[in-house]
């Protein structure tokens, strides 16, 4: 194995790399070296972390038995796949050429490693964040990736090690929800205590107010978490009940009212809802809702303005029935535009571009609570001209009439 520096997570560009696979007859003859490997023999059996051995077109060649690989794997056979459709990634399969070889690829921590230690002959150490699986039944993945170069009779193979660190994500997000949003709504809530112990007339009612609503925020933020982990482990049983939209977007403004990610930016809830009844539980759709306007106001400068709008589509049939593809969306618009590489990564669990570790939850969580729980559709679209706009679609039930 050939002495080199780890290099964690380096900021270089990605080389040029080529997509070519090697031909049948290379690749079992590549095959066949690795299998009489004593070194590769010898990692495969010890190593309790998933390894992968790929060849110079980044081919597997052989793996392990590890619990991590086992649990992922989607094709009996393995050989010669590229590790984006080993672990089933569906961004391996939107080029003809395969995993690597499109744009949202550049952004993959795998294909990192394994292209930079190819290039330079050296270990390189990355996270990759990914999905296997397509849809809302996707199994999102956080994983430790490390590409080594290994000689073998002459020629450099890389020895790929994945290890999965979901655990230490999901103990960093949790640490920072407790550490400090908890932190920061209790020590709000101190203050505005001490106001009530002190106030009278409209001073004390004002505290009253914020005192109820800072408790109602604070017992939100735990439930939060709850709920998440209620929804990863597939336990998460939905209250659907009518609900009139506008209530929901009048608890939304009430809900960023004074508080700190709302300073000096304007949050619009504008009028026009349709008046109609939309049948879905209120406190995970207010929990989808409330992420997208954080995370606008979030990315929204000083002076500037998120807007928040429903609006029906389709509309009813000819009957004044809803129409089979009837829906309600929900809008969230900000005026900055989220870049290429991080747009393709967006909803991915753990990603996110604030600084610092535990972030990651919140449009992972749209998607998750938006699409599994709720049947709707959370998308979003984005442009240095027309901002970024996400939203939520939510099918209106053909049983409830137009109006309320």
């Amino acid at each position: 194995m050939a002495n080199s520096e780890t290099e964690a997570a380096p900021v270089t560009p990605t080389p040029v790399v080529s997509h070519e696979r090697a031909s049948p007859a290379k690749l079992e003859a590549e095959v066949r070296t690795v299998s009489q490997s004593p070194i590769v023999s010898a990692l495969l059996e010890a190593v309790d972390a998933g390894l992968l051995v790929l060849n110079r077109e980044r081919q597997i060649l052989a793996t392990n038995r590890a619990p991590l690989l086992e649990n992922l794997r989607h094709k009996s056979r393995s050989i010669g796949l590229r590790p984006g459709e080993f672990f089933a990634c569906p961004r391996a399969t939107e080029q003809p050429l395969g995993c690597g070889a499109g744009e949202h690829c550049l952004a993959c921590g795998t294909f990192q490693a394994v292209t930079q230690s190819q290039a330079g002959r050296r270990t390189v150490e990355q996270e990759c964040l990914l999905t296997s699986g397509d849809g809302v039944d996707g199994t999102p993945l956080e994983l430790n990736v490390r590409a080594t170069q290994v000689d073998i009779d002459g020629k450099d193979y890389t020895v790929v090690s994945l290890r999965d660190i979901s655990s230490e994500k999901r103990r960093q997000a949790l640490e920072r929800i407790f550490f400090h949003d908890i932190l920061n709504t209790l020590s709000a809530l101190s203050n505005w205590t001490h106001l009530l112990n002190n106030s009278s007339g409209e001073r004390l009612d004002r505290a009253r107010e914020r005192v109820s609503r800072l408790v109602g925020q604070l017992e939100r933020e735990i439930q939060l978490q709850r709920t998440l982990l209620e929804a990863e482990q597939g336990t998460l049983r939905p209250h659907r009940v009518a609900v009139a939209p506008t209530a929901l977007l009048a608890d939304l403004r009430g809900t960023f009212a004074d508080t700190q990610v709302a300073r000096q930016r304007t949050l619009t809830v504008e009028d026009g809802c349709p008046g109609v009844e939309l049948v879905t539980d209120p406190v995970l759709l207010g929990r989808v809702l409330t992420n997208m306007v954080k995370n606008a106001l979030e990315a929204t400068p000083v002076g500037g303005q998120v807007r928040l709008w429903c609006e029906r589509e389709n509309g009813p049939n000819r009957d004044g029935e809803p129409a089979a593809n009837d829906a309600l969306a929900f809008h969230v618009h900000n005026p900055g535009e989220i870049p290429p590489a991080v747009a393709a990564r967006v909803f991915q669990r753990s990603f996110s571009t604030k600084a610092g570790t535990g972030h990651g939850l919140g449009t992972y969580s749209m998607k998750l609570l938006g699409e599994r729980y709720l049947g709707g559709k959370v998308s979003f679209t984005t442009s240095a001209a027309a901002g970024t706009l996400f939203s939520i679609r939510l099918p209106l039930p053909a049983a409830v009439g137009a109006g309320i």
